[in-house]
């Protein structure tokens, strides 16, 4: 018997092409969505800190601090990115405003046209800097009845203040407190600034000044005197020579209030200021060309002496100088 007949040779033939297409579109059709999705492009670049929130609280103290250096920008780093997003730009912070201590007008902060600052102390601690201050002890040169005690010198709330009052420590006598910055700065010409206040007291002296750093008197610049009383006006006083002659002016104000006295002291020159306005100003070949410190004390008079008498019974049982900041500067 004759065997059946095969499959036709082309019916096979498309059988396998069949085949082939089908797997070929399976292969290809799995493919797809595999690729990478593109990485999202971040906010900030992770390299870069976030700023801080607010400017630093300068710190003032009695050695003039360095500069800060200014902080290097970041650098561009290379993105993988088709199209790179641009750094955002940021406002520098804006000034801090130094604290406003007890007298209602803050310490000056930074540099004067002309001045360079040197010293500044605002007594915000809660003791005196024994770094830049020393005390006086011992009494007066020239005033028998005064007396001057590191006691009586204190730093509290924010100021710096001298205290005149009877101590029954020594006797029930006037004592009073005194300090010089010699051990923060001796210099040869320079500005200075001093915000202060003092109570009425009769026979209780306050004086801001500048004292020869060699110790040999005179010379001696006073930019704020007052022998005691009302406080209605303050003295202003060039010593010089060795017989102590003077030139002095005054202005009035109440300084039972809260005033900043100042002089600018440049070869041949002392300028006075009250607030921040020349009130004085003072062209002599006498002004001192010398290293000196800046000295604040208070003293009671010595009775019978008509200049600087001593408290009397109208006298207030305390009598006190209020120092808020004191600031230098030398010529820049």
């Amino acid at each position: 018997m004759p065997s059946a007949p095969g499959p036709p040779g082309w019916k096979v033939a498309a059988v396998i092409a069949l085949v082939i297409v089908f797997a070929a579109g399976v292969v290809l059709l799995s493919g797809v969505g595999r690729h990478p999705a593109r990485r999202p492009i971040p906010r900030h670049s992770p390299e870069v800190a976030p700023s801080p929130t607010g400017p630093p609280t300068p710190t003032e103290s009695a050695t003039p601090s360095p500069t800060p250096s200014p902080t290097p920008a970041p650098s561009a780093t290379t993105s993988s990115h088709p199209t790179p997003t641009p750094s955002r730009k940021t406002s520098p912070p804006p000034p801090t405003s130094p604290a406003v201590g007890p007298s209602g007008v803050a310490i000056p902060l930074g540099d004067l046209p002309g001045w360079k600052r040197v010293f500044s102390d605002d007594f915000n601690g809660s003791a005196l800097d024994a770094g830049a201050w020393g005390t006086y002890t011992g009494t007066p040169g020239g005033d028998p009845g005064g007396l001057w005690d590191p006691s009586h010198v204190v730093v509290h709330d924010g100021m710096l203040e001298l205290q005149t009052y009877r101590d029954s420590s020594f006797g029930n006598r006037w004592v009073s407190g005194g300090l010089s910055s010699a051990r923060a700065l001796k210099q040869t010409y320079g500005k200075y600034l001093v915000r202060f206040r003092m109570d009425p007291g009769y026979g209780i002296a306050g004086v801001v000044l500048l004292w020869p750093s060699s110790g040999d008197w005179p010379p001696e610049i006073d930019f704020a005197e007052d022998g005691g009383g009302n406080r209605s006006e303050t003295t202003a006083t060039l010593h010089y020579g060795s017989s102590d002659a003077q030139i002095a002016r005054s202005v009035k104000a109440d300084f039972s209030r809260w005033h900043t006295v100042g002089v600018e002291w440049s070869p041949g020159r002392l300028v006075y200021t009250l607030d921040g306005t020349v009130w004085d100003t003072l062209s002599s070949p006498q002004v001192p060309a010398q290293p000196m410190e800046m000295d604040i004390q208070t003293q009671a008079g010595t009775c019978g002496q008509v200049e600087t008498p001593c408290p009397d019974a109208s006298t207030p049982d305390h009598v006190n100088l209020q120092v808020d900041w004191v600031v230098a500067y030398r010529p820049a």
